[in-house]
């Protein structure tokens, strides 16, 4: 029977393990203010919440809770929808 033999190379080939990432918790930017409402006519607010090119931020980037997110979500569609703010950012 022959012994396997085993290079330095093959031993350096075993993968390393992934470290998990930690997501560090994110508050929100309504949290911080202590806003309970956000209004459509509040420009300046709503533009925290909206990328340059005008997409809405997801709530991981956000840091909102599902309901602040759907607040987020109307005011900026109704502002939109208003002409106060941009559908597309050129």
């Amino acid at each position: 029977m022959a012994a396997i033999r085993t290079s330095k190379t093959d031993l350096k080939k075993k993968k390393k393990k992934k470290r998990a990432r930690i997501p560090t918790p994110t508050q929100s930017k309504l949290t911080k203010e202590q806003r309970e409402f956000l209004d459509y006519k509040d420009i300046e607010t709503l533009s925290k919440f909206i990328t340059s090119a005008g997409k809405i931020l997801p709530r991981k980037r956000s840091g909102a809770s599902h309901a602040e997110q759907q607040q987020i979500r109307d005011a900026i569609k109704y502002a939109r929808f208003m002409g106060l703010l941009p559908y597309v950012a050129r």
